[in-house]
């Protein structure tokens, strides 16, 4: 059952919730104290009260105890009895600190771990800023993969989409911009150093989630990364940037990797056949479709091109999926898909809002990133889908005590069901 919706019927009838959901508020005819002259934005000193009780916290350290479990225990510097800041408790705070709209470094992190209500919730002890930076050299991202594919496997599965077979994942990377000191993550040189990470994803368009992730430098080249991460039996859909190397294309073939890819407008072919089209492949914005040999002199890849009618330009799309049990429809309808991970990466750094670095070793940047997946997968474990805008506003303010559970929920509400109470009500 969702956590967020394990309130008492009668309580909430009557405005209560539960004890341990339930806030006192500050009173609405205390003033907020201004700090500084008012011509200034004020900064307000972190207190306690900024910090509600995290459940997801408290998911996520279970889930990591299980993970230790089947993993035969603690390893290494955790094993040791001696050791005070333990595994669960630096992940927990680590998390937190990625969720909470209040801290925003390591530095301020390290400080709420003095409040006696996030000791007890979160990180069970005072946490200082060399025991912090030490923890993050030992974790195993293994660990961390081992607990992020455990809560996808808790997720609720959205209804099958019936066009697609269940196979067809989405590669793509992002890239985030690091601290000119972080030098390990040098990239380039464009007006000065240049640092950055990429993350490369697989992104399921049939659950709408992250099947996979990998956290490299924004060195490492996209089409390396899915010749080193495709799997047989998939069907892999990419930008244009995936379809450059013909070998690679073919080698993929021969290991069983389907691909729905773009190719540049300048992309050259000895065409073999041409198909016939039906009027839903016209109506799909289909334009032409035929087997081909791509390469100037047909020595490349044996191929099929799907020409689409774009907003600006026509889209060529190759594919290795026969004709046969693939229409040109599907092919066009699959790779219009293709912006769901481009919404993905918008939401994961504007909305959850990972901008912040918490690390600046690469260890400590990998963790960051794959707990930033992590919570993502929680928020879908709570919501059904992830939250929007608005409706993450809503969890944090809900979390610093300025929303009710009730009025919560009401904004949690999936579009279709708002709609259906607002028609209910109308008529």
């Amino acid at each position: 059952m969702n956590p967020l919706l394990q309130i008492e019927p009668e309580a909430l009838a009557q405005g209560r919730e539960w004890p341990l959901l339930q806030e006192q508020l500050p009173p609405q005819s205390d003033p907020l104290p201004l700090v500084g002259p008012p011509s200034q934005a004020a900064t307000p000193a972190l207190q306690e009260k900024d910090f509600q009780r995290w459940r997801l916290v408290e998911r996520f350290q279970e889930t990591v105890a299980a993970q230790v479990k089947k993993q035969g225990g603690l390893t290494g510097t955790w094993a040791d009895p001696d050791r005070q800041l333990q595994l669960g408790n630096y992940l927990g705070l680590f998390l937190f600190g990625l969720l909470n709209p209040v801290v925003k470094t390591m530095r301020g992190l390290c400080e709420a771990s003095e409040f006696e209500r996030v000791q007890r919730e979160v990180c069970g002890r005072k946490v200082s800023l060399g025991s912090f930076s030490e923890a993050q050299a030992v974790v195993d991202p293994q660990l961390l993969k081992g607990v992020f594919e455990q809560l996808k496997a808790e997720a609720d599965l959205p209804a099958p989409k019936t066009y697609l077979r269940g196979t067809e994942r989405v590669i793509d990377s992002t890239v985030w911009q690091v601290l000119p000191r972080m030098t390990w993550a040098f990239w380039r040189r464009q007006g000065g150093l240049d640092n950055a990470v990429r993350l490369h994803l697989e992104f399921d368009l049939q659950t709408g989630q992250v099947h996979q992730g990998k956290l490299t430098k924004a060195k490492k080249c996209e089409r390396q990364q899915w010749r080193e991460s495709a799997q047989p039996g998939t069907c892999n859909i990419g930008d244009r940037y995936y379809s450059y190397d013909y070998k690679q294309l073919r080698d993929l073939q021969a290991k069983g990797t389907d691909f729905v890819v773009r190719l540049r407008l300048n992309a050259q072919w000895v065409e073999e056949n041409s198909e016939v089209l039906t009027a839903e492949d016209r109506a799909a914005g289909v334009r032409w479709a035929g087997a081909v040999r791509l390469g100037k002199a047909g020595d490349g890849p044996r191929v099929r091109v799907v020409q689409l009618l774009g907003e600006d330009e026509s889209i060529l799309l190759a594919t290795s999926l026969p004709a046969t049990d693939f229409p040109p429809e599907w092919i066009a309808h699959c790779y219009k898909h293709r912006w769901e991970v481009e919404m993905f990466f918008r939401w994961l750094k504007c909305i959850l809002g990972c901008r912040h670095w918490l690390a600046e070793s690469e260890q400590g940047v990998a963790v960051q990133v794959y707990l930033a997946l992590i919570a993502a997968q929680l928020l879908v474990l709570y919501r059904g889908e992830r939250p929007n805008r608005r409706q993450m506003e809503a969890i944090q303010l809900y979390l610093m005590g300025w929303v009710s559970v009730a009025e919560l929920l009401a904004k949690l509400q999936p579009a279709a069901a708002t709609k259906k109470g607002a028609a209910v009500q109308k008529s």
